[in-house]
């Protein structure tokens, strides 16, 4: 059985400007000027990645800097900066370079974003995958992407 692995890259020197939904693992090593949401997966701001908005996912690793909230419903590890609110309902581990300006709050796994939940079911909700119209995506937004610059 062949599994694939889906994961959207943001590469160093790369800018993106709006929010990012994605129900799968996202690497930022470059600029995003907005919020992300990953639904799946693990979501990685690298050394060198800055998101400028809200970093909302299941496993969620900061070795870069984020200025916005941040939130996790599994494992968080941060050997980053942070400048908001984190909040998380698995576990957390801080390593030697962590720097938080901001509250560190467990919650309840019910109040995380799941992508069956609603946008006002509590602060933390994200918008249900269904609800989200468009074709279904068969490729990365990577993909995508390069195309549209061609």
């Amino acid at each position: 059985m062949k599994t694939e692995l889906n994961i959207t890259l943001i590469a160093r020197g790369c800018a993106i400007t709006g929010d990012m939904v994605v129900d799968h693992g996202v690497s930022c090593f470059g600029l995003l000027d907005g919020g992300i949401i990953s639904t799946a997966g693990l979501l990685h701001i690298g050394d060198g990645g800055l998101v400028k908005g809200t970093a909302q996912g299941e496993h969620v690793r900061i070795d870069g800097r984020v200025h916005g909230d941040v939130h996790a419903r599994g494992a968080l590890e941060i050997n980053g900066q942070v400048s908001g609110d984190i909040f998380y309902c698995g576990t957390i581990r801080l390593g030697p370079r962590a720097s938080l300006n901001g509250t560190l709050k467990r919650v309840a796994r019910m109040l995380t974003i799941e992508a069956d939940s609603t946008p006002d079911e509590g602060p933390i909700a994200a918008p249900r995958m269904d609800d989200m119209k468009g074709p279904e995506r068969t490729e990365s937004n990577v993909t995508e992407l390069s195309r549209a610059m061609a």
